[in-house]
């Protein structure tokens, strides 16, 4: 193990970040340091298991906890809950992670995004989600800085981002779950339009991460937008008949119908895994109905379709080339299975107070 570059993952237990972690036990090249806030957790137990990962416990909005985490690594993977910190403190956390980093001289540093919306849909203030736009100025800003310091200095830290999008695997668990209806069908009820979401199956988000911390000369100074397919509502309902022989159908409800259905609980904020009485908000804190009103129409009127596939193809082959092949690699049948992190936290924690 000593001989392994120490990677700092920050976000490790999440659904995203689990596969990093496992990527870069498994490659034989990396020790892996995960930040967690609960060591105890059944996430966190799980990467202790693997070869070469140990557990640091710590905050990611913890200035003392960060300084901790980064002292000695070779690299970080960074991905913070923009959903528990709110869009302003996640800013915040951003630089700082990236400054605390920079003292502690890790070689390379890899930040995990989302599409800057706002910039990529021309500045329109609806598209104005906290959720990807807190990420998104933290990539432009560590990504700028890169670029301006790279031709002064050959030793600056080398900067990456890795830029994903919705989950594929949210088809199993979250907003992108069809509702079964008595007859058999399947129905996706939502506001998406007619564009082109870029969809990312969390298995291969780790083959990536490892690519990037592999190939420094050239992922250095790039944002690598990744994503499995490209593909609208009414293209997933007509994969999942072709590949289950059931009926999908997708039906477009206004965002004003949609909204109060989906919402977790009446006057939820975007960063709703946090109680409502647990935390003070300024207006900073979007509301969900804000945030993912403005994330619906980002992604499903086709903004964030602008991966390059054919890099995609080099950087990863034997990747899940299609959104049908993941259907059947994974025997989707359109019924819920737990999948992303907060999601089965809210629930085991609604359940026990209730």
């Amino acid at each position: 193990m000593a001989n392994l570059r120490l990677i700092l993952v920050i976000g490790g237990t999440g659904a995203q970040g689990s596969p990093v972690v496992q990527a870069l036990s498994e490659s034989g090249r990396y020790s892996v340091r995960v930040l967690t806030r609960n060591p105890n957790s059944e996430h966190a137990k799980k990467l202790s298991a693997l070869p070469n990962v140990t557990l640091l416990q710590g905050s990611q909005d913890s200035q003392r906890d960060l300084h901790a985490a980064f002292t000695g690594v070779y690299g970080a993977w960074v991905n913070l809950d923009g959903f528990t910190l709110g869009e302003k403190n996640e800013l915040f956390y951003g630089i700082r992670a990236y400054e605390i980093a920079r003292h502690h001289g890790v070689q390379h540093y890899v930040f995990a995004t989302i599409d800057y919306g706002l910039r990529k849909a021309g500045w329109d203030e609806q598209y104005h989600c906290g959720h990807n736009d807190g990420k998104g100025r933290v990539a432009d800003l560590i990504l700028g800085l890169s670029h301006v310091e790279s031709a002064a200095a050959a030793t600056a830290m080398k900067t990456s981002v890795l830029a994903t999008g919705p989950y594929m695997d949210m088809l199993f668990d979250g907003m992108f779950v069809p509702k079964e209806r008595d007859d058999g069908s399947f129905v996706w009820e939502n506001p998406a339009g007619d564009g082109k979401i870029p969809l990312i199956a969390l298995d291969d988000v780790g083959v990536y991460s490892l690519w990037i911390f592999d190939n420094p000369s050239e992922s250095a100074g790039l944002n690598l937008e990744v994503a499995t397919d490209q593909v609208s509502f009414a293209e997933i309902a007509a994969t999942f008949t072709r590949v289950t022989g059931k009926t999908g159908i997708h039906k477009r409800i206004p965002l004003e119908e949609y909204l109060p259905k989906a919402e977790p609980y009446p006057g939820a904020y975007a960063n709703w895994t946090i109680k409502p009485d647990a935390q003070a908000r300024d207006e900073s804190f979007m509301t969900w109905r804000e945030n993912f009103s403005a994330w619906w129409r980002y992604w499903s009127e086709g903004y964030g379709a602008t991966r390059d596939m054919g890099l995609l193809d080099r950087i990863h082959p034997s990747r899940i080339p299609s959104l049908e092949a993941w259907m059947r690699v994974k025997k989707y049948d359109g019924r819920p299975r737990s999948v992303i992190k907060d999601l089965h936290e809210f629930r085991s924690s609604a359940a026990k107070s209730g």
